[in-house]
């Protein structure tokens, strides 16, 4: 299918993108939320592939009754073998070359799909959306830091569209037709069997970079990240941290942050610091 293609007989133009999502064990509850926003999505067609490592049928049912005559949507079984690997089965199952990644408890603005794909449309290879939060428990105060807000998948860097090094995993989207042997996530990174691992994103930003591929910030394709209470305690925070550790490690290089600090950022460095730096020091030792 094209990228671009007539829409319904008004002549309007309108994108052709595959949306894609996979969850581990969130509830149908949020997940439904992340789905019912994916088909409120305005002038684009397409697909929405949910692929599912909790599947059942009468869920899937569900799901797929949110198909209209420009979005239809399937539900995939998947095997519990992490995200990389799942996001890797969303890319060689979408139809399109443009395809969207969401968080399954992550809520899409109704122009978020349209305005991804104009950023993938004028020439990036990937384009990260802004992600905001959406506090279903109290704020912490270590979210705060700007360290802790990168663990919650959050990126604000206002409503403009500029070029970037790098995308954050609750919302962004590829070209697939462009660089198709490296379009693909490394499987070592992204979380798996209960881990918090991270990195997959920043992992492909840099081989598509070094590639010379281009990769744009939209500003105006925002998404919601949903932040369940339990992940406003600090005892996950902490987990996050050190996993978060444990990922750059296996990035190569030495710790170095993907912003100059603020000053929550310094005042809870005693808090922030300790567990990353396990983490880290933890696959150092293990590698």
């Amino acid at each position: 299918m094209n990228n671009r293609e007539t829409a319904n007989k008004s002549s309007k133009m309108t994108f052709a993108v595959s949306i894609t999502l996979t969850r581990f064990r969130e509830p149908d509850w949020l997940v439904m939320e992340t789905l019912a926003s994916l088909a409120k999505q305005e002038n684009v067609a397409g697909e929405v592939i949910f692929l599912d490592q909790n599947w059942r049928e009468d869920f899937a049912a569900k799901v797929e009754k949110l198909s209209s005559q420009d979005i239809m949507f399937r539900c995939v079984p998947c095997d519990e073998r992490g995200l990389s690997h799942a996001r890797n089965d969303g890319i060689r199952l979408g139809q399109n070359d443009f395809i969207l990644f969401i968080d399954s408890d992550a809520i899409a603005e109704p122009s978020w799909a349209l305005e991804m794909a104009r950023g993938l449309g004028e020439g990036a290879a990937i384009v990260g959306a802004r992600i905001l939060p959406r506090w279903r428990g109290k704020k912490p105060l270590l979210a705060n830091s700007r360290v802790v807000t990168d663990l919650y998948s959050l990126l604000d860097w206002g409503d403009e569209m500029i070029d970037t090094h790098r995308v954050v995993g609750a919302g962004f989207g590829i070209n697939k037709s462009l660089f198709p042997a490296a379009m693909q996530f490394d499987p070592d990174f992204g979380r798996r069997d209960g881990k918090l691992l991270s990195g997959e994103e920043s992992d492909l930003c840099a081989r598509i970079t070094a590639l010379g591929g281009r990769i744009t910030y939209c500003g105006q394709a925002i998404v919601h990240h949903q932040i369940l209470p339990e992940r406003c305690q600090f005892g996950w925070i902490a987990k996050r941290l050190y996993f978060a550790g444990m990922a750059r490690a296996q990035a190569g290089g030495t710790p170095s942050p993907s912003h100059k600090p603020g000053l929550w950022d310094w005042a809870l460095l005693p808090l922030i610091l300790p567990p990353y730096a396990a983490g880290y020091a933890r696959k150092k030792l293990v590698s």
